[in-house]
Parts: C-alpha cells; sequence; structure tokens
C-alpha cells in the first residue's frame, strides 16, 4: 500500500488540519497542470475566456470539492 500524501499537523484547541504536496503549473492559454501524489489533473477554460475547452474549468473542481 502507498504511503498517504497527507500529513497531520499539530494543532491547537483539538482541532484537526492536514498538509498536502500540491505543485500547480500554467501550460498553453488557460490551460494549468495540476500534479498530487500520483494523480495528476488538468484543467481549462471555456474558448470564451482565452482557453481550449479541452479539461474542466477550476470551478467544476471546485464545485465537485464541495459537494465531495
Amino acid at each position: 500500500m502507498a504511503e498517504s500524501p497527507f500529513r497531520p499537523v499539530p494543532s491547537m484547541h483539538g482541532s484537526r488540519s492536514f498538509e498536502f504536496d500540491l505543485r500547480a503549473e500554467t501550460l498553453a492559454r488557460q490551460r494549468k497542470r495540476g500534479t498530487f501524489a500520483q494523480f495528476e489533473l488538468f484543467c481549462d477554460e471555456d474558448t470564451r475566456l482565452g482557453g481550449d475547452d479541452s479539461a474542466p474549468p477550476p470551478l467544476a473542481y471546485f464545485a465537485a470539492a464541495v459537494a465531495f
């Protein structure tokens, strides 16, 4: 089993927090690539916003994260 990319961080008042390593880079036009552990994510904007519409927009990932 692979080691978890999440690392617990000591916290105060009994709350919990986590630290993880996520790297993001800008590609051509509005396209971005993010890497997290062994996962790779891409996002892009609609053509009306200067992108190529080749991947979900960043807001779609945010909405999915809230839903999850």
